[in-house]
């Protein structure tokens, strides 16, 4: 049973202000060649709103299992430095726009995933939490999906 949290205005106004930082910190860099794809064919939503979208349901998800916000904010060339830090505490936060299961890739073997929607995308002030997983349960063909070359995990499987 998924679980909805409200953000405040002050709450979404520091997750939009650290989301546009991020955005100029990184302005005009390569995208990866899956989301440079992906940008082109419309699937994806413009830098800064996937931002915002991240920061705020990384921030709720911090709120709600009380844990801390390890805040994605660094230029491209420290990425391999902080690749092992995860969003908040020790958990990868992933959302889905459009989708009704969660991704994760590889790179999440090991690791303890939550899934999460922003439901109100004019104020990003609601965050709808599925749950989490461990990456390493659903790393099978059942879940596989060669679109993203990774897996999705149906929200429904998932448990707070």
């Amino acid at each position: 049973m998924a679980i909805v949290i409200q953000l405040s205005q002050a709450e979404v106004r520091v997750c939009t202000l650290v989301a546009v930082e991020r955005w100029l910190t990184k302005f005009g860099s390569t995208d990866r060649p899956n989301y440079a794809t992906g940008k082109r064919f419309g699937k994806l939503e413009p830098e800064i709103n996937a931002n915002i979208r991240a920061n705020v349901a990384e921030w709720a998800v911090a709120r709600h299992y009380n844990l801390g916000w390890n805040m994605p904010w660094y230029p491209n060339e420290l990425h391999k430095a902080r690749k092992n830090i995860s969003d908040v505490g020790d958990l990868e936060v992933r959302t889905i726009r459009t989708q009704s299961a969660i991704p994760f890739w590889e790179k999440d073997l090991g690791r303890t995933v939550v899934g999460a929607k922003v439901l109100d995308d004019e104020y990003y002030s609601l965050v709808e939490i599925y749950g989490k997983f461990q990456a390493n349960d659903f790393m099978s063909d059942e879940y596989v999906d060669p679109g993203i070359g990774g897996w999705r995990v149906p929200v429904e499987q998932l448990e707070i």
